[in-house]
């Protein structure tokens, strides 16, 4: 059977995707898809949390695994298919896409049916607006981090800390 989902954002209103995805497919695979069509970074922590209609966190479905003595405290994406989970239209999903600030993507699974011939699955079946940042530090996206050569062009026009000639003599209790 394939599985559409529609796709909402909190933080941009203009955003909405609709994506068709075989329900043979695991929880990693539909990340994967995801972040490939948002043109997101796939190795950053997410996590899938099947959800009540008020939107409420049940079952979380993580990238790694985070076993610990206790138990799972929470299963891997990659050992979960979308049929195992998902069985009615109109159930829900939350994709947290920036785990540290808690930013997700609300997702509903709002049709399921059969496959159509000589269509390959995952697709992307609407695509409306712009994706929001993927990670947000504060106020900073990680857009607004400098880069490895950014680094490089600023310590060239310092200098190497070892050219500054320091003296423990130059300072004097004065000078606090």
């Amino acid at each position: 059977m394939i599985y559409k989902f529609r796709i909402i954002s909190g933080d941009e209103k203009a955003f909405l995707r609709e994506y068709e995805i075989s329900g043979d497919k695991t929880f990693l695979d539909f990340h994967n898809f995801i972040q490939e069509d948002l043109g997101y970074d796939a190795n950053q922590l997410t996590s899938f949390f099947i959800t009540d209609e008020q939107w409420n966190k049940g079952l979380e479905l993580t990238l790694i695994d985070m076993e610990n003595d206790a138990g799972p405290a929470a299963v891997p994406m990659e050992s979960v298919k979308l049929s195992d989970l998902l069985k009615h239209k109109k159930e829900r999903l939350l994709y947290v896409f920036d785990i540290f600030s808690d930013r997700c993507f609300f997702m509903e699974l709002s049709d399921i049916f059969e496959p159509i011939p000589n269509v390959s699955y995952p697709i992307c079946k609407i695509s409306v607006g712009t994706p929001p940042q993927q990670i947000i530090i504060g106020d900073i996206s990680m857009d607004d981090v400098l880069e490895d050569d950014d680094w490089d062009e600023i310590t060239n026009d310092i200098g190497s800390i070892d050219e500054v000639d320091f003296d423990i003599e130059d300072f004097t209790d004065a000078d606090y």
